[in-house]
């Protein structure tokens, strides 16, 4: 009789109250771990209005070539390399016509480290949740990595070190000048921004954060090496950021057309 009802037992354990075959004691933890990775799968290529994203070769790029305008800038400016031609290029930018100061002190205003947050809640506004996150992100790295750049390349701002200098609106006359906060943030939202434009609205961006060096250099706050050194940092934080939240391939309808066939 044992045996039997060992049998009867281990049978009973087997199976669950509709008498089916219960499932082995990993299967709910593997059917979890298969829901998360199909989870991530699915976010890695898509986003919930159904638009694709794709991770790009040329961002990898892109990155490298940041950090390495950012390596060659700290370089030049800790050795004085070139320090009379970054001084001589400040000189005449800073003193183009005052009548220029307007739009100038107005185009700067799109580098201040708001933006990135404002940008990322106008972005979620228009579910576009991977660009936001990537903004939101933007801002803590301008941060992070401004503060290290600082650390290895101390260099002043130019009204302490060069006479002369015209400073305009509140352009910071103390402090550390390398690199430029501007730049780093125009330089990351144009790199993050910029794919989701299409044709030549592309460029209008990296026009911007052109234009926004300039402002820099024209108020006074900061020499061509050191916006030249936040645009590479700009450039290295958004081609990172699109390699991780990946940037828009096809529009919804496009995508959907490409699943059908």
């Amino acid at each position: 009789m044992e045996p039997a009802l060992h049998c009867v037992v281990a049978t009973a354990m087997t199976t669950d109250a509709a008498g089916e075959p219960a499932p082995p004691a990993g299967a709910g933890q593997a059917g979890r771990a298969r829901k998360l990775g199909g989870w991530l799968a699915r976010w890695w290529l898509r986003a919930p209005d159904g638009r694709m994203y794709r991770r790009r070769w040329a961002d990898v790029l892109v990155a490298a070539a940041g950090l390495g305008m950012v390596v060659v800038c700290g370089v030049l400016v800790a050795n004085r390399l070139v320090a009379g031609t970054d001084v001589a290029l400040f000189r005449r930018i800073n003193h183009w016509p005052g009548g220029l100061y307007p739009p100038m002190w107005t185009v700067q205003l799109s580098g201040v480290i708001g933006a990135l947050p404002l940008l990322a809640a106008a972005a979620a506004l228009f579910r576009r949740l991977r660009l936001a996150a990537a903004l939101a992100v933007a801002a803590l790295l301008k941060v992070a990595l401004e503060s290290v750049a600082k650390t290895f390349v101390q260099r002043s701002r130019p009204a302490e070190t060069v006479s002369g200098v015209i400073l305009r609106g509140k352009a910071a006359a103390h402090g550390l000048s390398f690199p430029s906060g501007h730049a780093m943030v125009i330089f990351a939202i144009a790199a993050l921004v910029a794919p989701y434009f299409k044709s030549w609205w592309k460029v209008l961006p990296w026009a911007l954060a052109a234009a926004v060096c300039l402002s820099r250099v024209y108020l006074g706050a900061h020499f061509p090496l050191d916006v030249a050194a936040g645009a590479g940092l700009g450039v290295f934080i958004g081609g990172v950021l699109n390699l991780v939240f990946g940037v828009p391939s096809a529009s919804p309808s496009t995508a959907r057309a490409e699943e059908s066939r």
